[in-house]
């Protein structure tokens, strides 16, 4: 938990959290901020500014108020409680940019892209390294044992469309995913984020049971 990030004594940072994943398109650049001192410091004085995250690779991202990992109560907008991971996973069904724009495949090709994406033979799980959103909760037990068991659930799901798998979080599939990190060689995008939001009054922060949920910080050693 960083000692560098200035406090914000007028709206306080919600304490014992750190915007370390991805936020996908709710937090937008603010150029005019190039260091994570002042990209902390330019949300605190502004009353507009809930959240803010830093990386050196896109610099200051600012915008409204998150929801953090498991929270349900809040706004749409939400953010990743991990550091971004690599992971492992593939499209089920046609995706415009990756096989129209990258592969030069068309909406007719989908139920090729299906059976391959499902044979045990042509599956490619490196398709997708970095991390997507949209995917919904973890699916716990079976499908969150391996890569190859989380293929295998999306592909028995006729509205699966993607699905994306890593050891230290299991399983997610639904019917697309959208905002992927991508893989292009830039290992900071596989940094963490540094990042705070201001307390909200009324939010309660919990989960879908209605319980508290707090973000599980990992601790440089």
């Amino acid at each position: 938990f960083s000692l560098t990030v200035p406090p914000c004594k007028s709206s306080p940072w919600k304490p014992n959290e750190n915007l370390v994943g991805q936020c996908p398109g709710d937090l937008r650049p603010n150029p005019s901020a190039p260091t994570l001192s002042a990209c902390a410091t330019t949300c605190c004085q502004n009353p507009e500014c809930i959240s803010w995250q830093f990386r050196r690779d896109v610099g200051c991202l600012q915008g409204k108020d998150i929801r953090l990992g498991q929270e349900k109560d809040g706004p749409a907008a939400w953010c990743s409680d991990h550091p971004p991971n690599r992971w492992v996973g593939q499209y089920l069904k046609f995706h415009k940019t990756f096989h129209g724009d990258e592969l030069g495949m068309t909406q007719e090709d989908e139920g090729e892209i299906r059976r391959r994406a499902c044979d045990d033979e042509t599956w490619n799980p490196k398709e997708q390294i970095g991390q997507c959103f949209g995917l919904g909760d973890v699916k716990a037990g079976e499908p969150s044992r391996s890569a190859e068991a989380c293929r295998k659930a999306c592909c028995k799901d006729v509205k699966c469309g993607a699905w994306q798998w890593t050891e230290a979080l299991g399983c997610f599939y639904s019917k697309g995913m959208h905002g992927c990190q991508g893989d292009d060689g830039n290992e900071v995008k596989f940094e963490p984020f540094e990042g705070r939001r201001k307390i909200v009054e009324g939010r309660k922060y919990t989960d879908k049971r209605g319980k508290t949920w707090q973000q599980q910080l990992v601790l440089e050693t």
